[in-house]
This record gives C-alpha cells, sequence and structure tokens, in this order.
C-alpha cells in the first residue's frame, strides 16, 4: 500500500468504527496530532483514545473524504473531510443534548516507504463544534 491508498483506508475503516485496523495503518512510532483538541502522541495510545471516545460519544459517527491531494513523492497526503454525528452522551467536556454535527476537517498524513502513516495532523474549527453541539462556554480567551 502507497500513502494515498493507506490514507483512504484509514477512513473506510473509521467508518466502521474499526479502532484496532486503525491503529494498525500506523508504524510502530506513528503518531497523531488533533491540533484544536490539544491531543497528541503515539496512535497507538493517543489516537485509538480519541477515536474510541469519538465513536462511543457518537455511535453514528461518519466521514466522507471530499478531496485528497498527494504531494512529496506520494509520501504526503491531504484529506479534505467531512465527519459528523448525533451526539448520544456526554463527552469531551460537552452536555449531550442529542444535537449533530458536520464539520469539515483537515488530515495531513506522512507515509513512509512502506505506505505505514508515521504522522497524521488534524485541523478543524473547534468553536464551531462545541457551538454546534449546543456548549456555549467556550472560554476561547
Amino acid at each position: 500500500m502507497n500513502t494515498l491508498e493507506t490514507t483512504r483506508a484509514f477512513f473506510d475503516r473509521y467508518r466502521r468504527h474499526d479502532v484496532d485496523a486503525m491503529v494498525e495503518l500506523f508504524a510502530t512510532n506513528g503518531t497523531i496530532d488533533y491540533v484544536p483538541a490539544g491531543v497528541a502522541g503515539p496512535a497507538s495510545e493517543a489516537g485509538r483514545a480519541i477515536w474510541s471516545a469519538l465513536i462511543d460519544a457518537f455511535p453514528d459517527l461518519t466521514n466522507d473524504v471530499t478531496a485528497i491531494y498527494v504531494g512529496d513523492h506520494g509520501r504526503i497526503v491531504t484529506a479534505e473531510v467531512t465527519i459528523g454525528g448525533t451526539q448520544a452522551k456526554d463527552a469531551f467536556g460537552i452536555k449531550n443534548q442529542g444535537l449533530s454535527y458536520s464539520l469539515p476537517h483537515v488530515f495531513i498524513v506522512h507515509g513512509n516507504e512502506d505506505g505505514e502513516i508515521i504522522a497524521m495532523k488534524a485541523y478543524w474549527d473547534n468553536a464551531s463544534w462545541y457551538t454546534s453541539l449546543g456548549r456555549t462556554n467556550l472560554n476561547l480567551c
């Protein structure tokens, strides 16, 4: 698999809520950095934790890859992805009100020569995410 195929496989596995299979796509020392959430570290720990928590809180969580760009001889992939779901339990400091969100994200994926993910960085508008789920005390300053 190359990095493009691995990136597509990651989001396919994410749609299936298969966290173990998502983690398997990372190199042993592969990392994530979910910038707006302040979550960074080994995919086997930090990734597993945030993906499991999201799937638990949003059991209908889904994603739609809307665009993909390949650079650096195929080893860097940027994916535009819309992620959404309906909240079913309190999580991430957000009281469950049964509200839904659909929010564009950008993922930058760095792969190694074997197509394994060595680093994944994600960005989204966290204030919009909180607001769409009914959290109004954002304490952004």
